[in-house]
């Protein structure tokens, strides 16, 4: 359908255990103490939706009584939602455009090899890979004084896995070099 968004569902925990409860707990102005308890793996779900979607967060957040966790059950009435939309509308296009020009102009420049898989959203993540084991000085020469390294980002990334016909999707963390740096190489005394 042309002008369509692609969709992605995540699927929630059906039922919390006092093991993966996270409670945030917070006082009101009147000194009224309210508590919301949320799974771990529904937290990760709605940082996911934070970062992604910035303000248009899509799902409320229960507040849970902590009292019916102790009994080892879930609350009456308290349903987290089976599934979730997700608008994976995302253009960053323009971040390797801008700094191409960095990476070139850098001391400690790099280049971007690009991991495909068709199976992740993202599918094609840049990661960045230092040109030399030295900085350069003014003239564009090596100085092997100095140590070009690698700066690590972690973001969050989504996995889709088969089960039977049906695709699931399971959120991860992963490691990407996303630039280099020029440091002061390390001096280790024996």
């Amino acid at each position: 359908m042309p002008g369509s968004q692609p969709k992605v569902q995540l699927r929630a925990p059906t039922c919390c255990t006092a093991q993966n409860i996270y409670l945030l707990q917070r006082h009101s102005h009147r000194g009224q103490r309210r508590t919301m308890d949320i799974t771990r793996a529904t937290m990760i779900q709605l940082t996911v939706l934070v970062l992604l979607l910035g303000d248009s967060l899509l799902i409320p957040i229960a507040a849970v009584d902590i009292h019916h966790l102790k009994k080892g059950g879930c609350p009456p009435g308290t349903k987290f939602p089976s599934s979730v939309k997700v608008n994976l509308n995302i253009n960053g296009q323009n971040a390797l455009a801008i700094s191409g020009d960095v990476r070139t102009r850098s001391i400690s420049p790099w280049e971007y090899s690009y991991d495909v898989n068709n199976n992740r959203f993202p599918s094609t993540i840049a990661e960045a890979k230092c040109l030399h084991t030295g900085c350069l000085d003014a003239e564009g020469n090596v100085d092997i004084n100095l140590s070009s390294v690698p700066i690590r980002q972690e973001i969050l990334v989504l996995h889709r896995e088969m089960k039977g016909c049906v695709p699931t999707f399971k959120l991860e963390k992963k490691m990407v070099a996303v630039g280099c740096t020029c440091v002061r190489p390390l001096v280790q005394e024996q």
